[in-house]
C-alpha cells in the first residue's frame, strides 16, 4: 500500500481491467475511495453490472499491489498524479468527476507547476480545418505563449496539433490531453510532436497506459482540458463538433469560453458563430483572451520590429500585399539597401517570409497581437 496513491491508481487499475468508465460507479458509492474499499456486493452494486463483470472487478482489485504498480509506470517513464496529492493541478480537481489521478509523460511535474502559475488556455477546434484556421490557430497559441500562457489542447490533427506546434515555435509549454494513454499517441502521425511536446511539457491522461483510443474516451478526455483552463478558444468548428463539446465543460465550469468568427453559412463556421450567439466572446486575436482572462502573470507583448522607422513601412506595405524588394522601395520610397535591411530584421522576428520568386509576404501572427 503505497498510502493515498492506492485508490487512484487502483481505480484507474480497475477502469482498464473492465473497460469502463467508473465516474457513475463513484458518484453512487459516495465517492472514489467508498468505490475502492466497498465488498463484492456492494460493488456490483454500484457498477450495476452483471456476475461476470463483478467476478472479474473483483479479483482486479484484489490482484491489484499499488508498488508493483508504481515500479511498473516508473520502468516505462510513466508519472501518476493522483488527486490526493498537491501536484495534481487545483482548476481540475473542482471539476464534476474530476479524473482520480492523471498519468503523464515528459516534463510532467515541472509542466504541471508552471501551469498552477500561469494562465492556461485551451485551443480547440476542427480536425480538418481550412489553411487559414490552422494558421490562425498557430499564431494564436504563438501568441500566447509569447506573454507567458501554457497552451492545452488534444492532440488531434487539424487545429489541435497547429496550436501544439504554435506554441513549441514560440519556446512556450503546452500540455496534451489524450484520449488513450500515453504511450498510445493518436493519430500516430503526431508521434514526433508528442516527443517535442515531452521536452518541455508533457502528455496527459486519466487512462492507464497501454489502454487504446476509443470514441467514447474522447468526450471525457475534454472535460479535462477544459478543466485545466483559464479560458478556452474554439478555431473553427462545425455545428457536430468534439471542440464545442469542450466548449460546453468549459461553460458548466464557468470558465470563460472565446471563439474566432467566421463567414456566415460556411460549415466551419457554423459552431464558432452558433458559440458567439449563445454568449462566448468574440476572439480575433491575442489580446481578445487577455482581455478575458485576469490573472498576474501575463507578459507585456514583446518588442516588435515594426516599431521601427523603415521596418515599420515595409512591413505595412507587404501587409496590404506580397511584393518584391523593387515594388516595396518604390511604395515606401526608400532606398533598396534600406528595404533590405528592414527584410533582414522583419524575417528575424517572424513577422515577414519570403516566397519564390523574391517576393515578400507578412506573416499572420502579426495581426494577432
Amino acid at each position: 500500500m503505497i498510502g493515498d496513491s492506492e485508490w487512484p491508481l487502483g481505480l484507474a487499475w480497475l477502469a482498464r481491467e473492465l473497460a469502463r468508465d467508473l465516474q457513475r460507479a463513484t458518484r453512487v458509492a459516495g465517492g472514489p475511495e467508498a468505490l475502492w474499499g466497498s465488498s463484492s456486493a456492494r460493488l456490483a452494486s454500484c457498477l450495476h453490472a452483471g456476475s461476470e463483470v463483478t467476478e472479474r472487478a473483483t479479483r482486479a482489485r484484489a490482484a491489484f499491489r499499488a508498488a508493483d504498480a508504481q515500479e511498473a509506470l516508473g520502468r516505462i517513464g510513466v508519472v501518476h498524479v493522483p488527486i490526493t496529492r498537491a501536484e495534481y493541478p487545483a482548476r481540475l480537481r473542482m471539476i464534476f468527476d474530476p479524473p482520480f489521478g492523471l498519468f503523464g509523460s515528459g516534463s510532467v511535474v515541472p509542466a504541471l507547476a508552471r501551469a498552477e502559475q500561469a494562465p492556461v488556455v485551451g485551443i480547440v477546434g476542427s480536425r480538418r480545418p481550412s489553411a487559414a484556421g490552422r494558421r490562425l490557430a498557430s499564431d494564436l497559441a504563438a501568441g500566447l505563449a509569447e506573454r507567458g500562457a501554457v497552451v492545452v489542447s488534444g492532440l488531434a490533427r487539424g487545429i489541435d496539433t497547429a496550436a501544439h506546434e504554435g506554441a513549441l515555435d514560440a519556446a512556450g509549454i503546452t500540455i496534451a490531453v489524450l484520449g488513450s494513454g500515453v504511450d498510445r499517441v493518436h493519430p500516430r502521425r503526431n508521434e514526433a510532436l508528442a516527443r517535442r511536446i515531452e521536452a518541455t511539457g508533457a502528455l496527459v491522461s486519466e487512462y492507464w497506459p497501454g489502454t487504446e483510443p476509443a470514441p467514447w474516451r474522447f468526450p471525457a478526455r475534454n472535460r479535462i482540458v477544459a478543466g485545466l483552463c483559464d479560458a478556452v478558444v474554439v478555431v473553427e468548428a462545425a455545428a457536430r463538433s468534439g471542440a464545442l463539446i469542450t466548449a460546453d465543460f468549459a461553460m458548466e465550469n464557468g470558465t470563460p469560453v472565446l471563439a474566432v468568427p467566421g463567414w456566415p453559412g460556411a460549415e466551419l463556421s457554423v459552431g464558432c458563430n452558433a458559440l458567439i450567439r449563445s454568449g462566448a466572446a468574440l476572439c480575433e486575436g491575442v489580446e481578445d483572451v487577455v482581455a478575458e482572462v485576469c490573472h498576474r502573470s501575463w507578459r507585456d507583448p514583446p518588442a516588435r520590429a515594426s516599431a521601427m522607422g523603415p521596418a515599420a513601412q515595409v512591413l505595412e506595405a507587404v501587409s496590404l500585399a506580397p511584393a518584391g524588394v523593387d515594388r516595396i522601395a518604390t511604395d515606401c520610397a526608400l532606398s533598396h539597401a534600406d528595404v533590405a535591411v528592414a527584410l533582414a530584421a522583419l524575417e528575424l522576428d517572424g513577422l515577414v517570409a519570403r516566397e519564390p520568386g523574391g517576393v515578400f509576404r507578412a506573416v499572420v501572427r502579426n495581426r494577432l497581437r
